[in-house]
Formats: structure tokens, C-alpha cells, sequence
């Protein structure tokens, strides 16, 4: 009997949400982003980025920060330095459970 683990038990499940996927992604290329942009290119609600976001931050995968600009508060996200690290590690993860070690 074989006592390898199942390399599925690495994934955390907290990065599977296609929603929260596609945020770390946009991220992972940037050095931030703002909230207006991320909604349009994700083409999702002010809602729904507002929730995952939410979620991210307090998983501490991302840093958010308001700034001002022209007299409006702009909401930009990033991805921390722990996010980018867990965010590196899933992907690595990710492809060993979709295409082997």
C-alpha cells in the first residue's frame, strides 16, 4: 500500500474560488491595482470584488490601501509579500496535481 499523500491535500482551498483565482492573477503582474480597474477587467460587481477582496485580505494575501485622487478615495489592492509567496506555492501545486510530479 502506497502512503504517498494525495497531492490535492496541498491545494488550500481558501485560492479555488475562480473569483479569488483570477484576482491573485491580475495581481500577481502588477504592483497594485485599483479596484475600479479590477472590477472591469474581471467583469464582475462592485459586490462580489468587494466580498473576495474582503476575503483575501483577511487571509492576508493581499494589502489594501485608500488613496485620494481628485477628490475621490480610490480603493487599491496588492498582492503582500506572503500572498505572493502562498500565491507561488498553489500554482506550483496546482500543476503538479494537473500534470504530475
Amino acid at each position: 500500500m502506497s502512503t504517498a499523500r494525495d497531492p490535492r491535500e496541498a491545494l488550500p482551498t481558501i485560492l479555488h474560488s475562480p473569483v479569488r483565482l483570477a484576482i491573485l492573477g491580475a495581481l500577481r503582474h502588477v504592483q497594485a491595482a485599483d479596484f475600479g480597474d479590477l472590477q472591469r477587467g474581471l467583469e464582475i460587481t462592485t459586490a462580489e470584488l468587494s466580498r473576495q477582496l474582503g476575503v483575501l485580505h483577511r487571509e492576508e494575501l493581499i494589502e489594501i490601501k485608500k488613496v485620494q485622487r481628485h477628490r475621490h478615495t480610490i480603493t487599491r489592492a496588492r498582492l503582500s509579500e506572503q500572498g505572493r509567496s502562498r500565491f507561488e506555492e498553489y500554482l506550483a501545486e496546482l500543476h503538479r496535481v494537473a500534470f504530475g510530479p
